[in-house]
């Protein structure tokens, strides 16, 4: 099972959004992350086939996803991260619709099965229109379940859900990556840090890093420093100099974790750095460039 985008490049008028995209997925959780406009839209919308890029190819096991068309289409389930609803449908009558849409034989079965999985079965005779944002989100990864697709892509998942949806989702996703490829569009990189076994980041259409999860987090290896300030000017000196990932406050003290290959206050340690402050490294970097 192989997913491939080769030299993929995208544009929409004389803007290039995607430039040169070259990326493999093989079974196994990635995590998607870039900023707004970094192009994981426009990538996630090729991968599903609902626009063609201007040039390169994107092929599964070797075949041209957009010569394959249905045959294709029937291996991905796609949840987006806002999904239209039949408002007055009840969750198991609308994922009998989707059901009849992907031509999915045993539907009972099948929906029972993927509403269990979600934590909805008891709520299947609620309408949508009831559901809490958590809720839909759950139908929405339900109904992409349903074909039980080869290929699983997730726009921002975790968006509306409470920790508790949010943890057993994560578990429902490293359980079906045994034998899918899940890719997962997401700003949370927390969520990127529990889950995905390969991060990938992108920026202004290119890719800055595609790691392994322990390989990526090793680049910021000895780049990330902390101490405890009380005095303000030397916290805003610090602001202006350097590139602050993070501060907390607790009685009259700042703790504050700097990014800087220097050494930023004379009481400032080393700490392990992380993937929330290798990725803020990257697009800072790539924007001083720019």
């Amino acid at each position: 099972m192989r997913l491939e985008l080769k030299n993929v490049r995208q544009c929409y008028g004389q803007k290039v959004v995607i430039d040169n995209l070259n990326l493999v997925f093989k079974p196994g959780i990635y995590g998607f992350m870039g900023p707004n406009g970094a192009g994981k839209s426009t990538t996630i919308r090729m991968l599903c086939t609902v626009e063609e890029p201007v040039s390169g190819g994107i092929y599964y096991n070797g075949d041209d996803i957009y010569g394959m068309g249905e045959e294709y289409r029937d291996k991905i389930g796609y949840v987006p991260q806002k999904a239209g609803y039949y408002p007055d449908f009840n969750a198991y009558t609308f994922l009998r619709y989707i059901v009849g849409l992907k031509g999915v034989e045993q539907a009972d079965e099948v929906i029972e099965r993927y509403l269990k999985l979600v934590g909805l079965w008891e709520e299947r005779e609620k309408k949508l229109k009831k559901y809490s944002g958590g809720m839909k989100q759950r139908i929405n990864i339900a109904q992409a379940l349903l074909n039980d697709p080869e290929i699983l892509i997730l726009d921002e998942p975790t968006v509306g859900l409470d920790p508790n949806e949010r943890m057993n989702l994560k578990n429902m996703l490293a359980d079906l990556a045994q034998n899918k490829i899940i890719i997962f569009a997401t700003h949370i990189v927390s969520d990127v840090e529990d889950l995905a076994e390969q991060v990938i980041i992108l920026n202004k259409g290119t890719v800055l890093l595609n790691e392994e999860m322990e390989t990526a987090v090793s680049h910021i290896e000895n780049k990330v420093w902390q101490c405890d300030l009380t005095d303000m000017e030397e916290i805003n000196r610090i602001k202006k100099m350097y590139q602050v990932s993070r501060v907390q406050r607790h009685k009259g003290v700042a703790t504050i974790r700097v990014i800087s290959d220097t050494k930023p206050h004379e009481d400032a340690f080393e700490v392990d750095g992380s993937l929330e402050e290798l990725y803020m490294q990257l697009i800072e970097s790539r924007a001083s460039h720019i």
